[in-house]
């Protein structure tokens, strides 16, 4: 049985003061690409998930993960301050910062316009970890399997909504530097164009004994509704619980959600549904994981990103 996990680098101090010695107090924070991002507007960051609900639950110990892994990157996702309501794209409240069952509001940006929806939070975070691996092969689908390559977002193209279909088409130079805010703007358009179908085919079933962070429940529909499970937390005894979040739609503030004002663990119990604020129960049946994300590690670049260069010579 692991022990609560430990961070697995420095934590920001309660008081918000920077260490004597200089060291920087959140090093974390470089692991989301967002916070240095000014394209986008977010709530500030002040501690994690970690440092704000992982040893709120006595005698369990966390999934136990490996460094900079996906579960790590998960649990040391920013929150801001408490008290911070949940906000729609336009700026209007949804849920009250007091509100007994909300927990926390990640420090991420959601955008200006209705795009990034339910079933893209998973993808979302998902891509923002890949991003901090420098995984740049990224390759999305639509919800008619078009491929909604990063590699031809960055080499100009952009996706057109002239028809049912989305459509490449070239609008900008090449960018051989790759910066955040023009990832940020790719990801809107996949967004725009995937929704549950397209979650369905980058997924597969979850058998609920598999729980793990970085699973989801989708309920499908038009627009769909996901659930992500951010960490699992196990007892002595075998008893499970997880932490939670979501952002519903139209696009609002992804959030940590509680069961009650007494503990921000929900109880694993697969013989009922899973309960949560302003959706309707997810069955364990609509459990999933993501696959690893689609890619052609053959094809690394497109055009004039390509090295320029003689052509190799002939096999002999």
């Amino acid at each position: 049985m692991p022990a609560i996990a430990a961070p697995s680098a420095g934590l920001p101090p309660s008081s918000g003061a920077e260490p004597a010695d200089g060291t920087d107090p959140w090093p974390e924070l470089k692991w989301y690409g967002w916070i240095g991002d000014t394209s986008r507007s977010r709530p500030e960051p002040t501690d994690t998930v970690l440092h704000r609900f992982a040893h709120s639950l006595p005698g369990y110990g966390v999934f136990t993960a490996e460094p900079d892994s996906w579960s790590e990157w998960l649990r040391l996702l920013p929150l801001a301050a408490p008290g911070t309501p949940v906000r729609n794209f336009r700026g209007e409240i949804v849920v009250p910062g007091d509100d007994e069952h909300l927990a926390a509001v990640v420090a991420i940006d959601i955008g200006s316009e209705n795009v990034q929806q339910s079933a893209d939070v998973i993808l979302r975070l998902h891509a923002e970890w890949r991003w901090y691996v420098n995984d740049r092969r990224m390759l999305y689908l639509s919800d008619s399997k078009a491929e909604l390559p990063l590699a031809r977002w960055f080499a100009g193209e952009r996706l057109t909504t002239t028809g049912a279909e989305p459509t490449w088409t070239r609008q900008a130079a090449p960018k051989p530097q790759r910066d955040h805010a023009d990832f940020r703007a790719y990801l809107d358009g996949v967004f725009t164009w995937s929704d549950g179908r397209a979650l369905l085919a980058e997924s597969v079933p979850l058998a609920p004994e598999k729980l793990e962070p970085g699973a989801f429940f989708l309920h499908q529909g038009a627009p769909a509704e996901v659930l992500v499970v951010l960490d699992v937390a196990t007892s002595p005894a075998g008893k499970r619980a997880m932490l939670l979040a979501q952002a519903l739609n139209p696009a609002e503030n992804i959030h940590v959600l509680r069961p009650n004002r007494d503990s921000v663990w929900f109880p694993v119990r697969t013989d009922q549904p899973v309960r949560v604020l302003r959706a309707k129960p997810y069955a364990w049946q609509e459990l999933r994981r993501l696959n690893p994300l689609r890619s052609r590690p053959e094809v690394e670049c497109i055009g004039s990103l390509c090295p320029q260069g003689p052509p190799p010579a002939p096999a002999k």
